[in-house]
């Protein structure tokens, strides 16, 4: 019986160090601010919904994640996006809780802008928006755009950006505003804006 208490005690203890140890919190160091980004660039190439929504601040990217939770489609599309994110930092502010990073990824501009394109000029919005939970629609059409966005190229140059930090109640987050949100997605932002 000790045997058996001291095993489990010991099982619980490596639990609560292992637990404690994890992953980034909410102090503003350059340690949990690196930490806090490497995971949520991974989050973003694996397209990680519940990391995502724990470390990153992204109104147009918040919006995806809701339509990823139910469609696996939408969650695939994320991943061919973020695939072949390139991030690297320049400088960490903790007195301004701000961090500077050189992106670069494929250039997704040109694939995205023609299909908001094609779809704009075959659907009205409000088809469109009926369209969201058609499984065939989404196959079809979510399908032939992650093939083209693996067609594409990395992008010649670097973007430049600065994402604010806030500390949540238990990690930091990045707050990603609309310039940072087109430049890790490739110009796909932009592409679309300028269509719709």
């Amino acid at each position: 019986m000790k045997r058996f208490l001291c095993l489990t005690l010991c099982v619980v203890l490596l639990c609560l160090s292992l637990c404690s140890c994890s992953g980034p919190n909410a102090d503003m160091t350059e340690e949990n601010i690196t930490e806090t980004l490497n995971t949520a660039v991974t989050a973003l190439k694996e397209f990680d919904t519940d990391n995502l929504k724990k470390y990153i601040d992204s109104p147009t990217l918040s919006y995806i994640i809701g339509y990823a939770e139910k469609k696996q489609q939408f969650a695939d599309l994320g991943k061919a996006i973020f695939a072949n994110l390139e991030v690297d930092v320049k400088s960490i502010d903790t007195e301004n809780a701000t961090i500077s990073l050189s992106v670069k990824n494929k250039d997704l501009y040109e694939s995205a802008k023609s299909f908001t394109t094609q779809l704009t000029s075959q659907y009205t919005s409000l088809q469109l928006l009926s369209k969201l939970n058609d499984d065939s629609f989404l196959d079809l059409h979510l399908t032939a755009l992650c093939n083209e966005i693996d067609k594409c190229t990395m992008q010649t140059s670097a973007s430049q950006i600065t994402l604010g930090i806030a500390a949540d109640s238990k990690n930091l987050v990045l707050v990603f505003d609309e310039d940072a949100e087109d430049a890790v997605s490739g110009g796909a932002l932009s592409a679309i804006k300028s269509v719709i």
